[in-house]
């Protein structure tokens, strides 16, 4: 009766044992991640929300979950990885990931850029002088996260005169960073 019972545990794809390794996955917006107990890995999707190892682990069994590999553009982290099993699925890993940042700006030249607000969504910016007559430079507080879309506007009121014109403020969020939005005042 035990080796039958061995057999099947085994056939299961599990290495003797009969406890499931899972948790709960948060902030995932990327592809890539890879996590690992031992020997074992598991690729975790784009927007999940959980996981669990396809090996089972056994009573007794001291567990060590890792990322063995971080997904494209975003840090994940694993709290309450480590320990060791006893007569219940392990079921409290929790992986906390968080996609990387960076900056948004660029520079605006002409008469009328000295009294601009840019805006890239709720985030606005007014340009200050740079060294060289004439070129504002402006960086927005907020960052735009990898791989997200940003869209650079200028504040409709403090352009009366329709006579500046924004160019490469629409686009998606790359490492490391975009600087090269241009706006232009006649």
């Amino acid at each position: 009766m035990a080796f039958a019972c061995a057999t099947a545990l085994s056939a299961c794809g599990g290495s003797g044992g009969n406890l499931i390794l899972s948790g709960a996955v948060s902030g995932l917006a990327k592809d890539g991640l890879v996590l690992s107990n031992g020997s074992s890995t598991v690729a975790v999707a784009n927007g999940a929300t959980s996981f669990a190892f396809t090996d089972l682990i056994g009573n007794n069994t001291n567990y060590n979950v890792a990322v063995q590999t971080q997904p494209t553009g975003a840090v994940c982290s694993v709290t309450g990885g480590a320990g060791q099993s006893s007569n219940y699925n392990v079921t409290t890993v929790l992986v906390t990931c968080v996609t990387d940042q960076y900056t948004l700006g660029g520079s605006a030249t002409g008469p009328g850029a000295a009294g601009l607000i840019l805006l890239n969504g709720k985030d606005s910016v007014r340009p200050i002088p740079d060294s060289t007559a004439g070129t504002y430079k402006f960086t927005f507080s907020g960052t735009v996260g990898d791989g997200s879309p940003y869209g650079v506007t200028i504040l409709p009121s403090s352009n009366p005169a329709n006579n500046c014109v924004v160019s490469n403020g629409v686009g998606t969020m790359v490492k490391p960073g975009v600087s090269n939005v241009a706006v232009s005042c006649s």
